[in-house]
């Protein structure tokens, strides 16, 4: 196993263990549910191959319905996240920068870059979850105001993450 691919598994045995663990119990006001278990699908390295995105989405997201015992809602939803990440990876970084290994953070991107980027997929994110689990226009002003604060609540600790956790341009690796 190279060092690669070590951290990505430890990168991912942490981000789940986070979401299943600490932010599965927070609910603030009943608005506020911050899923960062996405943050692993929206980091991982430009070139990564498709089907190597989508095992990875669906493995991520069933690991979460089994701890959250909603089995299939997180994994169909990280998993069609996984299928449109090269969409955005596309529009947000250069040719030169699909071919190598760049993962996608502030010290890569830049803030005005990382951020619509995360922000983007994290309300498409948010916006099918929560419209999955409600299934219901009855409600449709407390779901939408769920996706609102949800996505600004995992946005927000997901920009935390990256600025405490991610190494800085010019900095030596791991």
């Amino acid at each position: 196993m190279n060092r690669k691919t070590l951290i990505g598994f430890i990168h991912f045995i942490l981000i789940a263990a986070f979401q299943i663990f600490i932010l599965n119990g927070v609910e603030i006001f009943g608005y506020f549910n911050p899923m960062i278990y996405i943050w692993f699908i929206l980091m991982l390295p430009t070139n990564t191959p498709k089907w190597l995105l989508l095992v990875l989405s669906f493995v991520m997201g069933f690991t979460i319905d089994i701890f959250a015992g909603q089995l299939g809602f997180h994994a169909a939803v990280l998993t069609l996240i996984g299928f449109i990440r090269p969409i955005f990876i596309k529009f947000f970084f250069s040719a030169k920068d699909l071919e190598t290994s760049l993962r996608p953070s502030i010290s890569e991107m830049g803030l005005n870059a990382f951020l619509p980027y995360i922000a983007i997929l994290v309300f498409i994110h948010h916006f099918l979850y929560f419209t999955i689990e409600i299934f219901s226009l009855s409600e449709f002003f407390y779901t939408f105001l769920r996706i609102i604060c949800s996505s600004i609540a995992t946005i927000l600790i997901i920009l935390l993450f990256d600025y405490l956790f991610i190494r800085q341009k010019g900095k030596s690796t791991y």
